[in-house]
């Protein structure tokens, strides 16, 4: 990968949500990290502790790892944030975010 390259995956913030989400996409999490880009978990649990594991094993620190408690504060997080692009299984937060949002199907 060149400099350029690095640089402008560097410029972008990737977000996932947790469940059915990023526990099967670790490996393109991994690939957005590798590349340069600020990843982190965007949740509609209450609680971040049962995520903080996960995201210690694919190096996203927990300040980058957030709990809302619901999918209308997801998209408000994922917005304030300006995520680029967050992968999400739930259509309706995918057609809320617009383009930033990325639809996530178990494969």
């Amino acid at each position: 990968m060149s400099a350029l390259e690095k640089y402008c995956f560097a410029q972008k913030s990737i977000s996932f949500d947790y469940d059915e989400t990023l526990t099967q996409a670790k490996e393109i999490a991994r690939n957005w990290i590798r590349k340069g880009a600020d990843v982190y978990i965007i949740s509609a649990r209450h609680d971040k502790a049962g995520m903080l594991k996960t995201a210690a094993d694919l190096g996203i620190p927990a300040s980058r790892v957030y709990a809302t408690g619901s999918n209308k504060s997801k998209i408000e997080i994922v917005q304030k944030l300006k995520i680029d692009k967050h992968y999400d299984n739930n259509p309706d937060v995918v057609k809320q975010l617009g383009v930033h949002g990325e639809l996530w199907i178990n494969k």
